[in-house]
């Protein structure tokens, strides 16, 4: 009797992290400047057929309406690409960080970027935040999109989505601070380009994205980044209609 022959097989290659790449990258930037395209199209025409509009800025309804497409670009390259979640595959996993802590962190974050703001001479520019907040229901509903839903989609689309695969690419290092500055630069048309403003939001930015690759998580950056915004929010809400007004 002849012994059996042992077949060993091949170990399976590790699976991909993240599994996404640089062609899901454009189809998921070609999706979105498409739908940025139709939002200002719509809301071109709503401004024109309704004068109230032209008075009443629809920047913070377009907000709105960004994030959906934002999250309906990842579903539909995550879902008929990879048939992936969307969140789970952006990093959106428990870690042990205790919510308090990263609270606290992102609140003294803000206070030290205020602080480096005022040591290299941040101007003070006009933002389109003044427009979206002139009225108290404007800045109520400004305030809980940059407390809650700004955080959570910027953070799944720099820290989620590009994050690692820049850092996948270049290594991890490289990956965190590159994002931190596109991060940066994507929010300098805001503050009339000011290089101050964009390197504060950089820092913060790095931050992020550093508490995101020690973790393996979104959840705690954008922790962070909703009490970091809730620090500026406060000072907007006292500058508007503090005591001094």
């Amino acid at each position: 009797m002849q012994p059996e022959e042992v077949i060993l097989a091949e170990p399976a290659a590790p699976a991909r992290e993240p599994f996404w790449d640089y062609v899901d990258l454009a189809l998921v930037m070609g999706l979105l400047f498409a739908s940025i395209a139709v939002v200002i199209l719509v809301c071109g025409v709503l401004a024109f057929a309704v004068p109230a509009f032209r008075d009443d800025p629809l920047l913070l309804p377009m907000q709105l309406v960004l994030y959906l497409f934002i999250y309906i670009c990842f579903f539909l390259v995550f879902k008929f690409r990879y048939d992936k979640p969307v969140f789970g595959s952006l990093g959106w996993r428990k870690t042990a960080v205790h919510p308090v802590v990263l609270v606290v962190s992102g609140m003294a974050l803000a206070i030290a970027v205020s602080v480096l703001a005022k040591v290299i001479h941040t101007p003070q520019v006009k933002s389109p935040i003044d427009e979206i907040t002139k009225t108290p229901f404007s800045l109520a509903v400004f305030a809980v999109m940059a407390v809650t839903i700004a955080p959570l989609f910027e953070e799944l689309f720099f820290r989620g989505f590009i994050q690692p695969l820049l850092s996948r690419t270049f290594g991890v290092a490289a990956g965190v601070v590159s994002t931190a500055v596109l991060f940066g630069a994507l929010h300098a048309p805001e503050y009339s380009w000011a290089w101050q403003y964009a390197l504060a939001v950089s820092i913060a930015g790095a931050v992020f994205g550093w508490v995101r690759a020690r973790t393996q998580s979104i959840i705690p950056g954008t922790i962070m980044h909703g009490s970091y915004n809730l620090v500026f929010v406060v000072a907007l809400i006292l500058m508007k209609y503090g005591p001094h007004k």
